[in-house]
């Protein structure tokens, strides 16, 4: 299946999104099920038995890959904003999966961080637009061949 170039971006960062909050919420159930152990060789073994490690160590993976494949349809300043996106999302999971409160001040963060991602992705793409194109540089251009001088 191919994906429209249209689509191209949104979906990725939708990827990004939902990899990155699964990473979080496994590190979060990671911590919840070893508890309160100190930390030394029984909290290592614990961390490394419980399956939310692994998803977390997996999740983590691909939240980098899906990162690596944005920034290769996009330019890094229209890319990065959408990235802060995930402090939205965070709390949101932890609220549905871990009945997490998002109080007041957070809310107010929360819609800050939406306002800002709305007014800082429409000039990151017209900066993008009204870029002027790189010109090809003379290293790349063939260049004509030179009778040699003797000199």
């Amino acid at each position: 299946m191919r994906v429209p170039p249209t689509l191209r971006f949104p979906m990725l960062v939708g990827v990004y999104l939902v990899v990155d909050t699964g990473t979080q919420i496994a590190f979060e159930a990671t911590s919840r099920a070893i508890g309160d152990l100190p930390l030394g060789p029984e909290f290592l073994q614990a961390v490394a038995a419980t399956p939310a490690t692994w998803v977390a160590a997996l999740l983590y993976f691909a939240t980098y890959a899906s990162w690596i494949l944005i920034l290769k349809f996009s330019s890094l300043g229209k890319a990065f904003p959408l990235t802060t996106l995930s402090y939205v999302t965070v709390p949101l999971a932890g609220w549905l999966i871990f009945n997490e409160g998002v109080g007041l001040i957070p809310a107010i963060g929360i819609g800050l961080i939406l306002a800002g991602v709305w007014l800082i992705g429409p000039e990151a793409e017209e900066r993008e637009i009204a870029a002027p194109q790189p010109a090809p540089s003379d290293a790349a251009k063939p260049q004509a061949a030179t009778p040699a001088t003797g000199a």
